[in-house]
């Protein structure tokens, strides 16, 4: 009886911060923004937006109450079934990485690049984690050249979120690859193209 007891405790608890954090709340104030707001909570200010359905930003008024959602980690699913837990690092290289290989794109475009990493990771033909997938020799040239950015734009982060939410505009593509400037034609022979999104064919 003590056990289901401490038991029944332990899941009103857990239940109850859950609550409390789902409840989170931010009273706009004087030179607030949503870009700022957002930043402060860790999330694109887009998804802010959305959540509190907001339709224009630039309108934001002094005293308005806005819900901050809970924030829990993304998870993929690997190809042997275990789980990967995305790291708020993660998150931020993947974003790096979709700025310097598709900061010229839509953000469909950006999110496709972010697709394909993901993608890679979920494939047993690729590394298991997002960091090893986008440091593995001679994938991606801004890694090679150590030419990842320090600071991205939101979009980037906007992208990597709707990709780690399940958006693919590929369609499940596992590389990419921009046919005007890329210097490896011979092997993009070899791979079928599923998808063109602005300047890049995605293939498999």
């Amino acid at each position: 009886m003590r056990k289901i007891l401490v038991t029944l405790a332990l899941v009103l608890l857990f239940t109850g911060m859950v609550s409390a954090d789902e409840a989170r709340t931010y009273t706009v104030k004087p030179g607030d923004t949503l870009s700022e707001i957002a930043q402060q909570y860790g999330m694109p200010w887009r998804e802010l937006a959305s959540y509190n359905k907001i339709t224009d930003p630039t309108r934001l008024q002094i005293g308005t109450v806005l819900r901050i959602p809970s924030k829990r980690p993304y998870t993929l699913t690997l190809s042997d079934g275990t789980f990967y837990v995305v790291s708020d690092e993660d998150t931020e290289l993947l974003a790096r990485l979709v700025y310097a290989e598709a900061r010229g794109e839509s953000l469909e475009g950006k999110t496709a690049v972010a697709a394909v990493v993901l993608n890679r990771v979920r494939s047993s033909k690729f590394p298991n984690s997002i960091y090893e997938v986008i440091h593995e020799p001679g994938q991606f040239t801004p890694v090679e050249q150590n030419q990842l950015p320090t600071h991205v734009d939101e979009t980037c982060r906007d992208a990597v979120i709707r990709a780690l939410q399940g958006e693919d505009p590929t369609g499940g593509a596992l590389f990419f690859y921009n046919p005007s400037t890329t210097r490896n034609r011979e092997f993009w022979e070899t791979r079928r193209v599923i998808k063109q999104i602005g300047n890049h064919n995605f293939a498999i």
